[in-house]
């Protein structure tokens, strides 16, 4: 009875196989058959629940809970087995994330900029160049802004044959030491302040519009502008002795070089002289930069194209860029030369800062409204020139001199890691 029960037991537990020790043992078959069958059952049940865990598996991706993989495997599904080639099919990861995600993902990472160092070598280098290349349109500038200030007035070509007729071609050149030291430190200053000011102010575009990041018209009018204020301030000393040194008209003094220029100021005049006509440089400078950096960034960003070579996008923006702000600043170029020649010329009475400022301003007026843009021309020539070229091959020679650096860092830096280890 006993026994009855035992083989009523194991005949409903083993309904599926109702032989399986019977016919192993006439076969004389060993326990590995037995394995390998279970084996294959297994296999058919996880192929039966694959899609449902291929389902499971999309669905955790998609929601941010499971990171994709390309290629994966089943536990049994091992490298160099008879059945690895059967793989499953990779998880699809490019599924469209819905637009409320799309909205409210992560602004990307802000372009790489120039180092401070390389924007500072790449701006002195282009202000150094382009200043000694220009200085004859300055000379010229000068020279017309003076003479109107002594009651002399020429056009730009008669001031030219004049000083051409007067001086030779070398006064074209006269100045040009303190106006390459200037414009070399004034660039590559204010280069590598409006990088820092610029990458600060710079805001996110949103998802929708294609991401990157942009910096608003305003700020970056503040970014260069008051860069440009604080390198006018550090350098207005040089501009004081640039300026008497071009001009050699009627009562005009006599420098040998730039040192003996800003020596002579000091001694005979004091050295609050040097920084005369602080405050319309200032005015001068800043609303230009602004205006002008401004003006660069919106046009660049319209001209630009793929199709289009950077070089002549560059120089597009920055000669239509200088000319705008060149105009609208022209009446506070004016006021500054006639303050910084205030001493120099002959017959020049000695009052304050503020009172040879409303006197030059006066002055000028009843000459009347024209005298506020003598010596545009030039200006507009030099000034549009000088920034186009100077921007064009500053965006040149900062991102090789980026890449320089960084490489040199790396050497170095691997240098000190070998010497460590030894």
């Amino acid at each position: 009875m006993d026994s009855g029960l035992g083989a009523c037991v194991v005949g409903d537990c083993r309904s599926a196989e109702p032989s399986v020790d019977a016919g192993r043992v006439a076969r004389g078959v060993g326990w590995h058959s037995e394995s390998a069958a279970w084996k294959s059952e297994s296999a058919s049940r996880h192929r039966r629940r694959r899609p449902l865990l291929e389902r499971a598996a999309c669905a955790s991706v998609s929601s941010g809970q499971l990171q994709p993989r390309r290629r994966w495997h089943w536990p049994w599904q091992r490298r160099g087995k008879a059945n690895s080639k059967r793989t499953v099919p990779a998880v699809d990861t490019a599924t469209p994330e819905p637009p409320l995600q799309q909205a409210m993902a992560a602004p990307a990472a802000k372009p790489a900029r120039s180092s401070s160092l390389a924007a500072g070598l790449s701006g002195a280098m282009s202000g150094m160049l382009i200043g000694a290349s220009l200085q004859p349109l300055d000379v010229l500038r000068t020279r017309m802004q003076g003479d109107a200030a002594q009651g002399i007035l020429r056009s730009a070509p008669q001031t030219l044959l004049h000083i051409l007729r007067t001086q030779g071609l070398p006064g074209l050149w006269i100045g040009i030491g303190p106006s390459v030291v200037r414009l070399g430190a004034g660039v590559g200053l204010h280069m590598c302040l409006v990088e820092n000011l610029a990458a600060a102010l710079s805001r996110p575009l949103p998802a929708a519009g294609g991401g990157g990041w942009h910096i608003p018209p305003l700020s970056a009018a503040l970014a260069s502008g008051s860069s440009r204020a604080l390198s006018s301030v550090l350098l207005c000393p040089l501009a004081v002795a640039k300026t008497r040194m071009e001009y050699a008209g009627p009562g005009a003094v006599r420098y040998r070089d730039t040192l003996d220029a800003l020596a002579t100021i000091a001694r005979s005049e004091g050295p609050q002289a040097l920084f005369r006509g602080l405050l319309p440089t200032i005015v001068t400078n800043a609303p230009f930069s602004g205006l002008y950096y401004m003006f660069y960034i919106r046009l660049k960003e319209q001209l630009s194209d793929e199709h289009r070579p950077k070089v002549l996008v560059n120089l597009s923006s920055g000669v239509l860029a200088a000319i705008a702000a060149t105009v609208l600043t022209q009446p506070f170029d004016v006021l500054r030369t006639r303050l910084q020649l205030s001493r120099s010329v002959a017959g020049a009475s000695g009052r304050g800062l503020a009172a040879e400022m409303v006197n030059a301003l006066q002055s000028t007026l009843k000459q009347g409204v024209g005298s506020l843009f003598v010596g545009t021309w030039p200006r507009v020539l030099k000034r549009t020139a000088q920034t186009a070229l100077v921007w064009t091959l500053y965006e040149e020679l900062a991102p090789r001199l980026t890449a320089l650096l960084l490489g040199a860092r790396m050497v170095m830096l691997a240098r000190v890691q070998q010497l460590q280890l030894h």
